[in-house]
């Protein structure tokens, strides 16, 4: 079981960029716990918005499949701005070449739906305790 003790991310700031319900659920919940900052965006406009908004977001969870504009396209945008911050991208549809075409863009990790809560915790403690 992941206790608060296992996780604890203190000071950091994480952007949630998901459009679901459910999966925004998944994410309070599993990341309350860790005592990190938790910014929420619904969409690719109120991502980057957000982004520009909080220079000191330390990492991103970024679903691909967005409303408006694509997951693909927010990524590019905020790597071009912010070469340092983390930008873990999350999808549940993976299609050929999707994970190299983010990692191309400057996604620093990529993690696949059903999003495992183990997962999703060690995923972001490597990103956020380099």
């Amino acid at each position: 079981m992941i206790t608060k003790s296992t996780y604890d991310f203190s000071g950091k700031v994480i952007l949630i960029v998901e459009d679901t319900e459910t999966s925004n659920r998944f994410y309070n919940a599993a990341l309350s716990r860790t005592n990190a900052t938790l910014l929420w965006a619904i969409n690719g406009d109120e991502a980057l918005k957000k982004a520009d908004e909080n220079p000191n977001i330390d990492a991103i969870l970024l679903d691909l499949n967005l409303p408006g504009i694509s997951g693909f396209e927010v990524l590019k945008v905020i790597r071009e701005k912010n070469k340092e911050v983390s930008i873990i991208v999350q999808t549940a549809y993976v299609l050929s070449g999707e994970e190299a075409t983010c990692f191309d863009l400057g996604a620093s990790d990529f993690i696949t739906k059903p999003i495992m809560l183990d997962h999703l915790l060690g995923t972001l403690n490597k990103h956020l305790t380099k």
